[in-house]
C-alpha cells in the first residue's frame, strides 16, 4: 500500500500555554490500529507542562535537609532563639581535666575499698588483742585526744615482725589499692628506668601515708578505738611511736616495687612453664601478699591480675 501524505488538516500545533481547560470533557475516541491508515484522529493534542519564568528553590522539605539559620537583625541579645537544631555528641566531653570519667581516678572506689580495710584491720584487733578490748570503755572523745598527744619516740613497743614486715605489708595493700584505681598506673609493671612507673607508685606512697596516718590516729584507729598510747608502757614509753607512720608508707612502697619485681621476672616465667591453674593462682597470692589483700578489697580473687587472666 503506497504511505498516505499528510496534508495541513493532519498537523496540529503544539500546545505551549498548557492548562487544564485544554483537556476535553469527554475524550476523543481513538481509532482501531486496522483502520487508523484510513480513519487518523481528527485532532492530536500534546500537552506540554509550561516552565516558570524563574527557577525557584524547592522547599527545605523536599530538598530532605534543614533550611539553613536566617540572620537575626535584632542582634544577639534579641529577636526570635535560632531554630537550628543543636547535634550532640555521642558522648559528653569530660569536665576538669578533659579525661573520660573511666579515664580518671576512682576516687569513690577507693575509698570504698580503703574503709573496707581499715574495717577489717580494727575488727582483727579487737579479736586477737586483750588490751584493745579493755580499754574501749571509757569517754570516747577525751581518751582519743590523750592517746594522740602521747605520740613520741620512735619504738612503740612492737616485735620486729609486726613493726617491719607487717605494717610494710599494710603499706604495699593500701598502695595498691590506690594503683588498681587509678587507670594510668594499673597496668605498668615493674620498669625503675620509667618515669610514669615512678610517678604511679609515689602517688601510691603518699595514698598509703594517708591510709596510715588514718589507721594510727584518725578518727577510726588504734588511738579511738582501743586508746594505743593512752597508757604509758611499763619501761616508762608511749605505745603510740612514730615508728610505724613512717614505715609503712615507705618501707610498704618498697615491698610494693619488690612485689612488682616478682610479679614480672619470676610470677611471669613461672607461668609461661606451667599450665596448672591451681599452681599458677597459689604462686601469684603468696609471692604477692599486698597485691592479694588489695584484689581482695575489691571482691576479686587475691590471684587476680587485670590483664593476664589465670
Amino acid at each position: 500500500m503506497p504511505p498516505r501524505s499528510e496534508t495541513a488538516d493532519d498537523i496540529k500545533p503544539l500546545h505551549i500555554g498548557w492548562s487544564p481547560k485544554d483537556i476535553p470533557s469527554t475524550p476523543e475516541p481513538v481509532a482501531s490500529s486496522y483502520d487508523a491508515h484510513s480513519n487518523p484522529p481528527t485532532r492530536l493534542v500534546f500537552p506540554v507542562a509550561s516552565f516558570p519564568q524563574k527557577f525557584s528553590e524547592p522547599s527545605p522539605e523536599t530538598r530532605g535537609y534543614l533550611k539553613p539559620p536566617a540572620a537575626n537583625p535584632k542582634g544577639p541579645s534579641e529577636g526570635a532563639a535560632d531554630e537550628t537544631p543543636v547535634t550532640l555528641p555521642d558522648k559528653a566531653p569530660a569536665k576538669g581535666d578533659g579525661r573520660a570519667p573511666e579515664d580518671r581516678f576512682q576516687w569513690g572506689e577507693s575509698l570504698r575499698q580503703a574503709a573496707l580495710f581499715n574495717s577489717l584491720q580494727h575488727i582483727l584487733r579487737f579479736a586477737t588483742e586483750d588490751g584493745t578490748r579493755k580499754e574501749i570503755k571509757g569517754p570516747f572523745f577525751r581518751d582519743w585526744f590523750q592517746s594522740v598527744r602521747n605520740l613520741r619516740g620512735w619504738r612503740d613497743g612492737d616485735p620486729f615482725l609486726v613493726n617491719y614486715i607487717g605494717h610494710p605489708i599494710m603499706g604495699a595493700a593500701s598502695g595498691y589499692i590506690q594503683i588498681q584505681n587509678d587507670p594510668r598506673g594499673r597496668y605498668l609493671e615493674f620498669e625503675p628506668t620509667r618515669k610514669t612507673y615512678w610517678k604511679s607508685r609515689l602517688k601510691a606512697m603518699a595514698w598509703s601515708a594517708a591510709y596510715s596516718t588514718q589507721f594510727e590516729l584518725g578518727p577510726i584507729s588504734e588511738a579511738s578505738l582501743g586508746n594505743v598510747g593512752r597508757a604509758p608502757r611499763p619501761d616508762g614509753k608511749s605505745p603510740m611511736a612514730y615508728v610505724d607512720l613512717v614505715i609503712t608508707p615507705t618501707v610498704g612502697t618498697l615491698w610494693l616495687m619488690g612485689e612488682d619485681a616478682l610479679d614480672k621476672y619470676l610470677i611471669q616465667r613461672f607461668e609461661n612453664r606451667v599450665r596448672n591453674r591451681f599452681w599458677r593462682g597459689m604462686v601469684r597470692s603468696f609471692l604477692n601478699p599486698g597485691r592479694s589483700i588489695a584484689n581482695a578489697m575489691r571482691f576479686k580473687g587475691p590471684w587476680h591480675r587485670d590483664r593476664r587472666p589465670l
